[in-house]
């Protein structure tokens, strides 16, 4: 329906001119449309010498190119525009993506790369972006190895309407919540966030090496004046998945002494009073997101996709076009033209790629294999990333390691856990490899190098050794040891017991506190409430190493410095440990899983030695058994879980005869009627304890 018309003193309400609506249209369009900045180089060294042939974004991950999750989550974030920024390796990248569904007229976003070669940091990349004149809207900073399934409608919402209230509201971090112990987090590495819990603004940043020990941040006075309610994060997944302004690459541009986008960058905005810019932050609680930024950090997501936890990201999605990965109970995953033998054995939790066959006696656990493999007779492989076209000789062991495309392990080698075999690096028979070692072929300087004590008589490569980074970070042999395949826990095992105190000077610390005077009361409640958040944390800890079947030392290790981090003692660590190993066979045993023996068995000999490292002596021992005991107190069949577990640990000689008779004898053990009642069959195995011992003495 037109206009309506009036009177001829009347006017009628006139449409915008073409010019005008084109222009306001236009303007709307470049408000909606969301461009994304890949960082296709990290700028480290941390994966070499693999990195030195191809680049980081492309090497696989579940037998799937890094960069092709990266592109994955941009697709489901509503990216129209993709810009690839290209440093190392730039040729191989423009190949990968001009052959990839990503450039097909059915992509929904465009792409286009980005040439930066002089570029050695994020700084210098958005300082060439912004000389080029390439952003025009708001765009999501991301690097190209990110596995992220979150929603982003609601955090893009979010950024522009602050932008729309505040144009100098410049970025949008997206951080993960979880425990400063979860796997995905970069164990070299962590930062303090300082949020407004009203509007989540953060106000302070501050980067801490984990050797440094850091027990206090200093924070400006302003800030307090400002902002109420503050609250002190360090339990942030920092994917380095970002919503930037404009106004951003030309902040790095103005400071030309801005390298890095949280230590330089964010830090910097933060602390200067004269921008007058704010960063904001948007917590994710309830989808995944890691970065790739380690070994260890490889090793973790690995794990993840394989588990499910990234879904609907997992390998039989089948992200790229010719992929047939089906799916199989134990989260094993095959494709299509792979050969078996009869006697091999695929455990849980393994990747096989097409054109692999498995010989006769071989096992796999736990690995990712990749495609076209010829693996032999009686093979072991545990926890290892196999890539394309490798070759495993009979008899062969490998542990926790990465072995790339091409490579070769002869028959009875070993290569040990941590250790790196590069592209087309050759292993002789009967060679290990040792843990952590890093082989390569690799050839930049053109002259030929074989290291026969490290591949054998009959082997091609050499051990490869980069200083440039020691040079440059004080605290690189922390990083070394901490965001490898295998953490290196030597260090935090020797100072563990120089940690350990008697449960007697633990028990007595707590009744002295429990008895100050109510004019302490607030520092006792502040000292409980630590203790509470110790004890949830540390159990939560246990139950999810149980779930997710992690390694017995990475258990410990997690409990550890769970524990120097929060000042706690051995009681309560052994008290968080066992609620949830008893816990566990409470489940097995009221779902019917298995019966009470088997079910305490089934969880103790797994676990059990966990509390080699949390009991010391004898006085540690009773207040173990007195832990249990009150545990039990509380669970079905509490007396018959009871019984089995001090008989298993007794075997397991983590429990002594002489310190399970003084706990017996002890006051404790009888104090209240729950832990008489869950007592009542402990006389009889003691009756019988007494009299195999006193046999064995007479024979």
């Amino acid at each position: 329906m037109g206009p309506k018309k009036t009177g001829q003193g009347n006017k009628t309400k006139v449409s915008k001119q073409p010019s005008q609506q084109n222009a306001t249209q236009e303007d709307t369009n470049q408000e909606e449309r969301l461009q994304a900045i890949v960082l296709s180089d990290s700028y480290q060294t941390r994966f070499q010498p693999l990195t030195l042939e191809t680049p980081r974004c492309l090497l696989p991950l579940c037998n799937t190119a890094l960069l092709e999750y990266t592109f994955e989550f941009l697709a489901l974030a509503g990216v129209s525009e993709v810009i690839v920024v290209c440093c190392a390796h730039a040729d191989q990248i423009k190949e990968y993506i001009a052959h990839s569904r990503w450039s097909n007229p059915s992509s929904p976003f465009t792409i286009e790369t980005v040439l930066s070669p002089e570029s050695v940091s994020v700084g210098d990349a958005m300082r060439d972006l912004d000389a080029k004149g390439l952003i025009t809207s708001d765009f999501l900073l991301v690097s190209g190895d990110i596995v992220c399934n979150v929603p982003f409608d609601k955090v893009l919402a979010a950024h522009r309407q602050r932008r729309a209230k505040d144009k100098n509201a410049i970025m949008t971090m997206v951080l993960r919540e979880a425990s400063p112990l979860h796997r995905t987090r970069a164990r070299a590495e962590s930062a303090i966030f300082v949020l407004d819990e009203q509007t989540n603004q953060c106000v302070h940043y501050e980067e801490v090496k984990t050797r440094k020990h850091m027990q206090q941040i200093s924070l400006d006075p302003e800030i307090f004046n400002k902002h109420t309610d503050l609250a002190i994060r360090n339990d942030f997944i920092d994917c380095h998945i970002d919503i930037c302004s404009p106004d951003v690459p030309a902040l790095f541009t103005e400071n030309f002494d801005y390298n890095h986008i949280r230590k330089d960058f964010v830090h910097g905005i933060l602390t200067s009073d004269l921008l007058g810019k704010t960063i904001f932050a948007h917590v994710v609680t309830d989808n995944y997101a890691a970065r790739v930024r380690s070994l260890q950090t490889y090793d973790a997501v690995s794990k993840d996709v394989i588990s499910r936890w990234t879904y609907p990201i997992t390998p039989d999605s089948n992200l790229l076009a010719d992929q047939t990965f089906q799916y199989q109970r134990g989260h094993i995953y095959k494709e299509e033209d792979i050969v078996l033998a009869r006697s091999c054995r695929i455990n849980s939790c393994t990747v096989i790629g097409a054109g692999t066959a498995v010989n006769d006696g071989t096992v796999i656990t736990g690995s990712v294999i990749g495609r076209r493999c010829k693996i032999g007779k009686n093979v072991s492989i545990q926890s290892a990333y196999i890539w394309d076209d490798v070759t495993i000789e009979d008899d062969a062991i490998i542990e926790s390691a990465i072995i790339a495309n091409g490579a070769v392990i002869g028959t009875s080698s070993r290569v040990a856990p941590g250790a790196i075999v590069s592209y087309n690096v050759k292993i002789d028979s009967n060679v290990t490899v040792d843990g952590n070692k890093r082989l390569t072929r690799y050839l930049g300087d053109g002259h030929k190098r074989v290291d026969k004590d490290a591949v054998g008589e009959h082997g091609d490569g050499y051990v490869y050794e980069d200083d440039s980074e020691a040079e440059e970070d004080d605290d690189y042999e922390e990083i070394v040891n901490s965001s490898g395949l295998v953490y290196n826990m030597a260090s935090l095992n020797a100072s563990d017991t120089s940690f350990s105190t008697t449960s007697a000077d633990q028990m007595h610390r707590k009744t002295r506190r429990r008895r100050v005077s109510t004019a302490s009361s607030n520092t006792m409640a502040s000292e409980d409430s630590d203790e509470d958040s110790f004890l949830r944390e540390a159990q939560a800890s246990v139950e999810r190493a149980i779930a997710e079947n992690h390694d017995l030392d990475i258990a410990a290790l997690e409990l550890s410095t769970l524990r120097m981090a929060k000042n706690a003692q051995f009681h309560d660590v052994r008290a968080a440990t066992i609620a949830a190993l008893i816990g566990r066979i409470s489940h097995l045993i009221n779902s019917n899983t298995l019966k009470a023996r088997a079910a305490v068995e089934s969880v103790l000999n797994q676990w059990g030695p966990l509390f080699r490292r949390q009991v010391f002596d004898q006085a540690d021992q009773i207040d173990f058994l007195l832990l249990v005991q009150r545990d039990c107190t509380r669970r079905m069949q509490g007396s018959t879980i009871l019984l089995h577990a001090i008989n298993c640990l007794y075997d397991q000689d983590i429990l002594e005869e002489e310190s399970i008779l003084k706990w017996w004898q002890a006051p404790q053990s009888k104090e209240d009627a729950d832990m008489v009642k869950v007592g009542e069959l402990v006389p009889r195995w003691l009756e019988w304890l007494t009299t195999a011992e006193e046999e064995s003495d007479s024979e």
